[in-house]
């Protein structure tokens, strides 16, 4: 579980945070609306969908908002503090990326350089989208294709 103070930092810069998701631990995801400044993707728009019951009622929840820019996740487990930028589904993609940290500290401000500092992970993001086979060709001829933390040998 990620403690509301952690979240605070992220919603003092108009990032969204999502209700805890059982399915990644009870991490969250992590937006950046449409109208904050920031990094993003022109024409981009997406989110999560919000869970509803058997009355259409939202259970509780904040629906996601308008975004212009990929989520993030967050994630708290074992002493790790996860933050994942993973969107393509099967195996990871040349924008792709999982970076692990040891203080809540260092996410945050990993999270913060994605939406506001160096714009590089994002631009990355947005050629894939732009011509995904041709990303993961070069990405390979280039040797730099993301290898899931699990099938690491390191």
């Amino acid at each position: 579980m990620i403690e509301p103070q952690v979240l605070e930092q992220l919603q003092k810069r108009e990032l969204f945070t999502s209700h805890p998701i059982p399915a990644f631990q009870n991490g969250v995801w992590v937006v950046k609306p449409e109208h904050v400044a920031g990094n993003h993707i022109p024409g981009h728009s997406g989110g999560y969908t919000c869970v509803v019951d058997e009355d259409g009622d939202l259970r509780g929840q904040i629906p996601c908002p308008e975004t212009n820019a990929p989520m993030l996740k967050l994630i708290h487990t074992d002493n790790i503090w996860e933050v994942n930028g993973w969107d393509c589904a099967g195996a990871m993609g040349p924008a792709d990326f999982t970076n692990d940290w040891k203080t809540p500290e260092e996410a945050i401000a990993d999270v913060l350089d994605f939406f506001f500092g160096d714009p590089r992970r994002m631009k990355a993001k947005e050629l894939f989208r732009q011509d995904p086979k041709g990303e993961i060709e070069k990405a390979k001829r280039e040797n730099r294709m993301p290898v899931p933390k699990w099938q690491s040998t390191s």
